[in-house]
């Protein structure tokens, strides 16, 4: 993790300018064609929802953007690496937050995520929580092919990416070779330390990820 200078960095002022808002976090709800991740993820036995995890982590580490976080005194810093933490949903029905390990290749990573999933379901649902700068916050609504979102927010940890994915809805069925799988992405971040260009390249990013699944 690396501090930013101020002095030399070109959205100074936009910093500045935001860093103090009471809610400084803005959201964008754009719907992504999963298609290629879905079918890939079917064809070889994997988690539709993990693998889109993956995809989604690589474009997150893709995008400068995505890295910086304050600290206390609102200094700026840029992480090395960002993995996700989520929302996962239990037995009874509530849910709890599961921290997933970052991984190179896919395989390796829907493994792993299977394993932190299981135990994230089967612990006291929020008792033992743990934050780290390197995160990416994760929310999964698999019942909604919502439009917008709000998130619930305290006094800390606004400066951490928020995403969240929506229903996974077949479009044009009535045309079977031409229908597209889309899924609604929210992503929420702090305008101190990014623009709306920020979640465009982050969004390129992950189609880009998911296009290239063969």
């Amino acid at each position: 993790m690396k501090k930013i200078d101020l002095c030399s960095w070109n959205r100074r002022n936009h910093y500045e300018f935001y860093k103090d808002f009471t809610d400084p976090c803005f959201n964008l709800c754009v719907s992504v064609d999963v298609s290629n991740a879905v079918n890939y993820a079917r064809q070889h036995q994997l988690s539709v929802f993990l693998t889109l995890l993956y995809l989604s982590n690589k474009a997150t580490n893709a995008v400068e953007a995505f890295r910086r976080r304050l600290d206390s005194e609102k200094n700026v810093w840029q992480v090395d690496c960002t993995r996700p933490s989520a929302t996962v949903l239990k037995e009874d029905e509530t849910f709890n937050f599961c921290d997933f390990t970052y991984t190179e290749k896919l395989q390796d990573f829907v493994r792993k995520g299977r394993e932190q999933m299981q135990e994230a379901k089967s612990e006291p649902a929020l008792v033992n929580v743990s934050n780290h700068p390197e995160q990416i916050f994760y929310s999964v609504i698999p019942w909604l092919e919502f439009t917008s979102y709000k998130h619930a927010a305290n006094a800390g940890f606004n400066d951490v990416p928020k995403i969240v994915f929506g229903k996974i809805t077949a479009k044009n069925a009535s045309a079977p070779d031409e229908e597209r799988l889309m899924m609604p992405v929210s992503v929420e971040l702090n305008h101190a330390l990014a623009d709306g260009l920020d979640i465009a390249r982050y969004i390129a990013a992950f189609e880009k990820n998911i296009a290239s699944l063969s």
